[in-house]
């Protein structure tokens, strides 16, 4: 897609603008140089009557410039407080947040990247239809006003994130749970009784592919818990899908406190189950629960 925004390289007009600027410097300085060490009455001649005037004239498209970029600036300043204020007024913002969370971790090679998050442009241009079915007026053009917004709530999670975990003074470590994984599991069942749920464990062995039940607003949510040191495979990913029937339920998760491979990431995008890594689970605890892990 042509018109995909930081799928490249992307630089802004301004910086092109500096760039060609600060060439052109250089390059007058290179030559200057290069006549001062030959020829130093050659050299002050042109100084006074080509560089001087140079000079004078870089510095009045320095101000035109600088007039040009202050007012484009605060366009798109207006333009992101505009696109904010409607994200808000239309109660949008969960909806952005969900996004993040489910989405964010699914990008490969060609994704769009910001900070530790990665997006699939698949899933951006079906995001920006929605925000646009729900009056939100975005660019159906090009993904800057979509991606103006993602990297503001993003910014507030990564923010938030910090200052509670500086804030909070009990740490806990996954590693000392116990190898069984019920320590692991009667987590995500606090966690999840805390997002408003009602959960509970299926159990130990036999479990027939969920660790947790959670339910809410007649929603069943099937839920497998790897509390592993190593990534996790496609393999988790296809009993938890394969087991929502048995268990009645219409959604999958599978949380770990590690990774998921490619191919676990690729299987979940297909069957629409949520995969849950370790560096999400943090935040989700750190939010619902108060609690920090490492």
């Amino acid at each position: 897609m042509s018109r995909r925004y930081s799928k490249k390289k992307n630089v802004d007009s301004e910086d092109k603008i500096l760039e060609i600027i600060l060439g052109l410097v250089f390059i007058a300085l290179a030559y200057f140089g290069f006549v001062y060490s030959v020829d130093r009455t050659q050299f002050w001649y042109e100084f006074t009557h080509y560089l001087l005037p140079a000079l004078g004239i870089l510095a009045l498209l320095a101000g035109v410039a600088f007039v040009f970029f202050s007012k484009n600036k605060a366009r798109k300043d207006e333009r992101i407080e505009e696109l904010l204020r409607s994200v808000k007024e239309t109660g949008f913002e969960s909806a952005v947040t969900s996004f993040i969370d489910r989405f964010g971790k699914e990008g490969k090679k060609e994704s769009w990247k910001y900070r530790s998050y990665a997006f699939d442009w698949s899933r951006l241009k079906d995001f920006r239809d929605t925000v646009i079915q729900n009056n939100i007026k975005v660019s159906s053009e090009d993904y800057q006003d979509l991606l103006v917004i993602l990297k503001h709530y993003i910014d507030s999670k990564e923010k938030d994130f910090l200052n509670n975990g500086i804030l909070t003074k009990t740490q806990h470590r996954f590693g000392e749970l116990n190898r069984e994984g019920s320590d692991f599991e009667h987590l995500i069942v606090r966690l999840y009784n805390a997002m408003g749920y009602f959960s509970k464990r299926t159990g130990g062995s036999g479990d027939q592919g969920a660790d947790v039940i959670a339910s809410k607003d007649g929603v069943n949510v099937l839920i497998q818990a790897k509390c592993y040191a190593g990534s996790v495979n496609n393999e988790a990913v296809q009993q938890a899908f394969s087991a929502l029937p048995y268990h009645g339920c219409s959604k999958a998760v599978v949380i770990t406190t590690a990774s998921f491979t490619s191919g676990a990431v690729a299987l979940a995008k297909a069957d629409s189950v949520d995969l849950v890594d370790g560096e999400r689970l943090k935040r989700m605890l750190l939010e619902h629960l108060g609690e920090i892990w490492l």
